[in-house]
């Protein structure tokens, strides 16, 4: 199925269009509906998503012109932000774009389960770095600020193997008076920040990484760029990423070199002190 739409689209390539006040209803809707990374809480917060230091873009086929194949959303900054919560506050300021130097990319969402295997995320990405250079040339970096969703599960399973200081921090993370304790805070982030990092690299679906965040977009040529402690206050975000945010990079000029080392390798490409993190003496208890 996915090789049959694969040659569809190849000859009926998508479109990009940008996703905004004035799109019909009828899209925005399916916006709302599928977005599977930050659920959309309503109007107000669709709205806030739209505004000008946001954008959203999706990816349309001429062959159903009011269904979206598959969008993104990003939120412009000053330097990279690790804060997804930030992001999606609907009460926080509009920011003057032009006073902004990173587009960071939050969610990337498919809006039909049989596109499953069509690998449209690698296309959209590529056409909004291509637009946004084009329209708004102060834009110096892009990024994502992305959950690490199998964290907290593999954190789980690595606790119950080993048990002891593991098993207390699991614990712990199941108590959510934790994060407004000072000492209690500073002591998980010390011993969590290095697990997250030695998950992001070592963990193994076969021979790619085990986490489908990583394994999408380093498949697209980014690169591991920087671990967030606290970075989504989320429900969700507790559940299964542990609060931990990541930056992959999308650096304009390594993403293709990136992306056939990737295809060659499944090696994980990341910033130094990331390794530094992952692979320091004592920096994991075990």
């Amino acid at each position: 199925m996915a090789d049959c739409l694969r040659a569809h689209f190849a000859a009926d390539a998508p479109q990009l269009r940008r996703i905004d006040g004035s799109t019909p209803a009828v899209i925005l809707k399916q916006i709302i509906r599928y977005e599977a990374v930050h659920p959309i809480r309503g109007l107000r917060d669709l709205r806030r998503r739209l505004q000008a230091d946001r954008r959203c873009y999706a990816l349309f086929s001429a062959s159903m012109p009011e269904e979206p194949l598959v969008f993104t959303e990003l939120a412009f900054t000053r330097g990279l932000t690790g804060d997804v919560s930030a992001v999606l506050d609907t009460d926080g300021p509009v920011v003057d774009p032009e006073s902004c130097d990173c587009a960071m990319f939050y969610s990337i969402s498919r809006c039909h389960e049989g596109l499953r295997g069509v690998p449209f995320g690698n296309t959209l990405i590529r056409h909004v770095v291509d637009q946004l250079r084009q329209e708004l040339p102060f834009l110096r970096t892009f990024a994502t600020v992305s959950p690490v969703p199998g964290f907290r599960p593999w954190l789980t399973h690595l606790a119950g193997g080993k048990g002891g200081i593991l098993t207390d921090i699991v614990s712990r993370l199941d108590d959510g008076r934790w994060t407004h304790e000072h000492y209690e805070s500073a002591r998980l982030k010390a011993a969590l920040l290095p697990l997250c990092a030695r998950y992001l690299l070592d963990a193994k679906r076969g021979t790619e990484p085990l986490d489908a965040v990583a394994r999408f977009h380093l498949g697209n040529g980014a690169r591991l760029e920087r671990i967030n402690w606290l970075g989504d206050r989320s429900a969700a975000g507790f559940r299964l990423s542990a609060g931990m945010t990541a930056n992959y990079l999308y650096d304009v000029a390594e993403v293709d070199a990136n992306h056939d080392f990737y295809r060659r390798t499944h090696g994980v490409i990341a910033a130094r002190q990331i390794e530094l993190l992952a692979h320091g003496a004592g920096s994991c208890p075990s």
